[in-house]
C-alpha cells in the first residue's frame, strides 16, 4: 500500500514540474520589438481579393507576418507573410462581404507574438461569368427591315439574298463608289441572346471579295447613324478568315454575360484588299448559355 502511494506522489510531482517548465516555455517566447509601421500598410482592391502592401523595417526580428480575418463563408482565416515581403494578396474574397477587419501582427521563431493591429479592406467585385451550353434554335432572318448595312451596291441585289438559301445569288457591298473599311451588317436578332454562332457562304467569284478580319460587337440598341456601337460591348475578332473563292465558315461560340438583341458583325478588312465583301448566304443560331454571378448569389 505504501508503495503504491509513493509512484503516485512522485507521478503527481512530475506532472507538476512539467506544467511548470512548460509554464515557463510559454512566458519565455520571445516577442518580436521591431513590426511593420501600420501607418504604412495599404491596401489595393482586386476582383475577389485583397493586396495589402507595407513599409519592410531595416531590421525586422520577426519571423513572418501573420494576418487574420473572419470570411463569412469559410470562418476565421490565417495568412502568412515571410520577413521578407513586403505585401500579401488574400484571395477567395467577395466584394459583397463589405469591409472586413485583418488583423496584422509579426511571430517570432518561437511563437512569439506582437499585439496585432487592425487595417480595415473590402475586396474588388468577381465578375460574372457564361458558360456555353450548346446550340439552341436557328434564328429566323428574311434581310427584309431585320438586317442592316451601310454598304450596299443596290444593282448587285438585295439583303435578303443572303437568306434564301441559294448560294448562286448574292450580296455585295458598293464597288462603284466605295468608302474605305469598317462596314457594317447588323442584323436584329428579335430578342435578347447571350450567345451566337453564325455561318457565311463568299460568292463564288475569282475576285475572292471575302471578309479577312470581322469584329463582332452585341447591343440593345441600333440606330443607322452607327451611335449606337458605342453603347454596344465587343464579343470578339475574328482574324485570318477564308480567301478562297465561294468560302464557308462557321464562327466559334460566341458568348457575352450581358444579353444582347442587335449582332454587329463590323468587317474590317477584305482578303482582296477592295473595300468591299460579297457574300452569298449568312445565318445565325443561338449559344444557349449558363450565367455564374457570384457576388449576387447569397
Amino acid at each position: 500500500m505504501q508503495e503504491e502511494m509513493k509512484k503516485i506522489i512522485v507521478s503527481l510531482l512530475a506532472a507538476t514540474v512539467l506544467a511548470g517548465f512548460s509554464s515557463c516555455s510559454d512566458d519565455d517566447k520571445t516577442v518580436p520589438s521591431v513590426m511593420i509601421d501600420q501607418n504604412t500598410v495599404t491596401s489595393v482592391a482586386k476582383p475577389g481579393e485583397v493586396v495589402f502592401h507595407w513599409t519592410r523595417p531595416t531590421n525586422p526580428d520577426y519571423y513572418y507576418i501573420k494576418v487574420k480575418f473572419y470570411d463569412p463563408a469559410r470562418g476565421v482565416i490565417v495568412k502568412n507573410a515571410s520577413a521578407y515581403a513586403d505585401s500579401i494578396a488574400i484571395d477567395g474574397l467577395y466584394a459583397k462581404y463589405g469591409k472586413i477587419d485583418f488583423q496584422f501582427s509579426g511571430v517570432s521563431r518561437d511563437g512569439g507574438e506582437t499585439t496585432p493591429f487592425t487595417v480595415s479592406a473590402q475586396a474588388g467585385a468577381v465578375p460574372a461569368t457564361v458558360k456555353d451550353a450548346g446550340l439552341g434554335e436557328a434564328i429566323a432572318m428574311t434581310g427584309n427591315g431585320d438586317v442592316w448595312t451601310d454598304s450596299h451596291e443596290v444593282s448587285e441585289g438585295p439583303l435578303s439574298n443572303l437568306f434564301d438559301g441559294k448560294t448562286s445569288t448574292i450580296f455585295h457591298m458598293l464597288w462603284s463608289s466605295p468608302s474605305p473599311f469598317p462596314h457594317y451588317l447588323v442584323l436584329d436578332l428579335k430578342k435578347e441572346v447571350s450567345g451566337v454562332m453564325f455561318h457565311y457562304i463568299c460568292r463564288n467569284h475569282n475576285n475572292k471579295d471575302n471578309p479577312k478580319q470581322i469584329t463582332v460587337f452585341g447591343s440593345n440598341e441600333f440606330n443607322q447613324s452607327l451611335d449606337a456601337l458605342g453603347s454596344a460591348t465587343e464579343l470578339t475578332v475574328l482574324s485570318d478568315l477564308p480567301g478562297t473563292k465561294g468560302a464557308s465558315y462557321e464562327s466559334p461560340h460566341i458568348v457575352s454575360v450581358t444579353p444582347f438583341r442587335y449582332l454587329w458583325l463590323r468587317i474590317d478588312s477584305s482578303t482582296s484588299g477592295s473595300d468591299w465583301v460579297a457574300l452569298s448566304e449568312l445565318s445565325v443560331t443561338e449559344v444557349l448559355t449558363t450565367i455564374s454571378d457570384p457576388e449576387n448569389e447569397k
